[in-house]
């Protein structure tokens, strides 16, 4: 099925951009129906990725295109094989921890996966070139993998051309993302930091710096952000509940949400744990490949 939606946002509906309302446009499909090869004709060689029978879910907004699939190891190294074999001049493959989940639009349906593909066409070239200082998206195809109980270090294969980057160099970007001069690359860089690396002191403290960003979407998105960090984020709540004095109700509203998440928020210490093994992991995996 594939729902169509029209709505009044800030580019937040293009991952973060906090520079003024814009209209959107997205499609979302869910399953494995082929998709049509006069959409890729931007990208040679891609439609045997794209119309992979693994894949469960498919988005597009504005020209910045996921898909995302869901299977074992195997299928994952078929899938490599064929992305490495496209005639782009980077094939860039990211190794994360997993498992990855993903709600759809309206948040009626929760999509797991073990690795997406993302694209960049149509408008949302524009949010491109702002990102190419640090270079939050590339303008080729990119393979992200989620590594786990169901994606094995020991049986993947990574093709031999290909740019194998991991959860360090991500963060890297980041964090100087959050230091742009541009609202768009800096919000970009704040949501995506939090939703991957929820466990660390260091991404949290380094968003917070942007509670006392004169931007009051900025600091809207800082507050709902902070969330993200559950429990690690408690010795943000003083500079929370001072902020509560604020005459802006969004952001007042945000505030109470974003204080009662951490307050209430439950023991993560496990899921931390096993994050940073797979973390490790995935570090000796990547050296291995530059022996």
């Amino acid at each position: 099925m594939r729902v169509k939606f029209l709505s009044w946002g800030g580019c937040l509906l293009l991952l973060g951009c906090l520079t003024g309302p814009v209209w959107a446009l997205g499609m979302e499909d869910f399953g494995n129906k082929p998709l049509n090869a006069g959409n890729f004709q931007e990208w040679p060689g891609i439609m045997p990725v794209v119309n992979d029978p693994h894949r469960v879910y498919h988005t597009w907004v504005n020209g910045n295109e996921h898909c995302y699939y869901r299977g074992d190891t195997k299928a994952l190294n078929a899938t490599l094989k064929r992305f490495a074999a496209t005639p782009e001049k980077v094939h860039e493959v990211i190794l994360l921890p997993g498992p990855a989940e993903i709600r759809s639009f309206r948040k009626e349906k929760s999509v797991i996966y073990n690795w997406s593909l993302h694209l960049v066409g149509g408008i949302a070239k524009a949010m491109l070139e702002k990102t190419q200082e640090n270079g939050f998206w590339s303008k080729y195809p990119v393979l992200t993998v989620y590594v786990g109980e169901t994606i094995r270090l020991d049986q993947l294969k990574i093709p031999a051309g290909c740019k194998v980057l991991q959860l360090a160099d991500l963060e890297k970007r980041y964090l100087q993302g959050l230091s742009s001069s541009d609202p768009t690359v800096q919000g970009m860089s704040l949501g995506s930091l939090a939703m991957l690396n929820p466990y660390s002191e260091r991404n949290l403290k380094a968003i917070a710096k942007l509670l006392e960003d004169s931007n009051s979407r900025m600091q809207i998105h800082t507050v709902r952000m902070l969330a993200e960090f559950g429990r690690l984020a408690k010795p943000v709540l003083p500079a929370l509940q001072a902020a509560l004095k604020t005459k802006d109700g969004q952001l007042r509203t945000q505030l109470e949400e974003t204080i009662e998440a951490i307050e209430t928020a439950p023991d993560r210490a496990a899921e931390a744990q096993a994050h940073r093994k797979l973390v490790e992991q995935i570090q000796e995996f990547c050296a291995g490949l530059e022996r």
